[in-house]
């Protein structure tokens, strides 16, 4: 989905959340922050980009412009650390939107660390739950709305890696990225 069509999401609100593109080895990647938060990072292919920017653009009373603000400078400068490997976790101020068990998973996505995988039954019974939940973890890795960032392309089906909204090549790409630098 390209820039035009996010601005469309606009909900005319109050709020202004800048919206901009950067290459990156493995596609275009749009994100979204006003000047406190990072909204969302996700690759402008990736499923749900539109429903992500409508939830964003709802759920803040928002309107979405073309420009850079300095979140959206120190997010450029770091995925370019990421993809050089010289940063293994990012530092910005984020914003999540979801519900509390989507938050937990995102908040335990954070403590995988960089070059490492874990199942999504694994991450479940971390969380102190069956691993029979891993489906619900999937689910919740799906609508994470900050790729990379909160990292869930680290985590993998028994015996494959798993899902990823913005494709298993992608996905392979990343952890093979991950491993060569860690």
């Amino acid at each position: 989905m390209n820039i035009a069509k996010i601005l469309k999401c606009s909900n005319n609100g109050n709020n202004q959340v800048c919206v901009y593109s950067f290459d990156t080895p493995v596609g275009r990647i749009v994100a979204g922050a006003d000047d406190d938060f990072l909204y969302v990072v996700t690759f402008e292919d990736s499923k749900n980009v539109e429903k992500t920017f409508q939830a964003i653009s709802k759920k803040l009373s928002c309107n979405f412009v073309e420009k850079k603000n300095k979140i959206l400078d120190r997010f450029e400068s770091e995925i370019k650390e990421y993809f050089a490997g010289d940063l293994h976790k990012f530092t910005l101020p984020i914003k999540t939107l979801g519900s509390d068990f989507q938050k937990d998973v995102w908040d335990k996505l954070l403590e995988i660390p960089y070059g490492s995988t874990h199942t999504y039954g694994e991450l479940a019974k971390i969380m102190g739950r069956p691993a029979s939940h891993s489906r619900a973890v999937g689910a919740a890795c799906g609508a994470n709305a900050h790729l990379l960032v909160i990292p869930c392309h680290r985590l993998v089906a028994s015996g494959s890696n798993g899902g990823f909204s913005s494709g298993l090549d992608r996905k392979e790409w990343l952890l093979n990225h991950e491993k060569k630098f860690s």
